[in-house]
């Protein structure tokens, strides 16, 4: 019980010490074989979702992640990285069963541990409009989560920090 403590403890300080981290650029293929690099979304709201389709509460924030990237479409990206290495032609199946309007990227190695470790899916990094990693959230997430993420990560960027005001129902 005590080691659980520690290890609980320890990834909390771990993540922790990701928020506010700037993100280096780095290229990756969508899932229909078009190059992204990821200086592209500078300006908006990134949502970084490591997820399995193997993975039960990766299924279950399909729809909350589906929502913020059709209502928020103008402010926000939302970047489905498959952490399941999961084959080419399942993950096209899945993605027209499931009706997903975001970009999926399959498992590569520019991709896997760009914004950090990973420990477990679903992990979803939210990456302010400058760039910064200003959460990480373990475990399936919910529209008014999202909304909570954006609403706080602008009132944690400091003046300085801040390009130009957050404006609209994000803020």
């Amino acid at each position: 019980m005590k080691v659980m403590k520690w290890v609980t403890v320890f990834s909390g300080l771990l993540m922790s010490a990701v928020a506010s981290a700037q993100v280096s650029n780095f290229s990756f293929q969508d899932i229909y074989g078009k190059q992204h690099q990821f200086s592209e979304y500078k300006g908006k709201w990134v949502i970084v979702n490591y997820w399995s389709p193997q993975c039960g509460p990766c299924l279950s924030e399909i729809p909350a992640l589906k929502q913020v990237a059709a209502q928020y479409r103008n402010n926000v990206v939302v970047l489905g990285m498959d952490a399941g290495e999961t084959p080419n032609a399942e993950l096209r199946r899945f993605i027209r069963q499931k009706g997903i309007n975001y970009t999926v990227v399959p498992t590569q190695d520019s991709t896997m541990f760009a914004l950090g470790l990973i420990y477990g899916v679903p992990t979803t990094y939210i990456v302010s409009p400058q760039g910064q990693v200003i959460d990480t959230h373990m475990g399936a997430v919910t529209v008014d989560q999202l909304k909570g993420y954006f609403n706080r990560g602008a009132s944690m960027l400091s003046d300085k920090d801040t390009q130009k005001p957050c404006t609209g129902n994000l803020c």
